[in-house]
């Protein structure tokens, strides 16, 4: 005889808007509408009515890694410690206004870190047009190469070339200027790029 799989008791409303909103890092429901590509007044009927999106939670949860049973059930925590101590999870950081802010998660296995010469604690992965950059925070004496750079409080991901005379130049698309070293502060080199097709 074939077990019965009951249903489960799923939350709905004003716990998944609150939920996908701290997901997604947005305070407004319009916000939700544009990360989703669906209309505001779908998502107000989510909100009032207590509906549940499913579509929505199973996007939500391949996209950033989170916990299914704590979005749709409020079980457990919403990024659960995996087991495997050989996987690293590392924050997605995203150049908004000149800062960086976390967007997501992404999961590596150690070997992959290793094979690159970069670290868990040292490794900051800036988002930039959809690619990944990885960038390794203990690499800061430019030689050639693209670095993670602070121009008078702003960040950028720029290629960088040394100079005789404590000199850089620095490319902005085609076209290159040359800057003194103290004139910017390397904060890291980009030592791995997943390129978006």
């Amino acid at each position: 005889m074939q077990t019965k799989i009951p249903p489960f008791s799923y939350k709905g409303g004003r716990d998944i808007t609150e939920k996908l909103k701290l997901l997604t890092n947005v305070n407004e429901f319009q916000d939700l509408a544009d990360v989703f590509e669906v209309p505001k007044s779908t998502i107000s009927t989510w909100h009032t009515r207590n509906m549940t999106p499913y579509e929505v939670i199973v996007r939500v949860c391949i996209a950033t890694g989170c916990s299914l049973k704590w979005l749709a059930l409020n079980e457990g925590e919403a990024f659960e410690q995996a087991n495997d101590s050989s996987i690293k999870r590392l924050s997605i950081e995203k150049i908004s206004n000149g800062c960086l802010e976390t967007k997501g998660h992404i999961s590596l296995d150690l070997v992959t870190l290793e094979k690159y010469c970069l670290e868990g604690s040292t490794t900051t992965v800036v988002e930039q047009d959809g690619n990944l950059h990885f960038v390794n925070t203990l690499e800061t004496n430019p030689a050639s190469g693209r670095y993670l750079i602070d121009i008078d409080g702003s960040l950028s991901i720029n290629h960088l070339q040394r100079l005789p005379g404590k000199k850089l130049a620095m490319s902005f698309g085609d076209s290159s200027i040359e800057v003194a070293e103290e004139d910017i502060k390397v904060i890291g080199r980009v030592a791995i790029i997943i390129n978006k097709e």
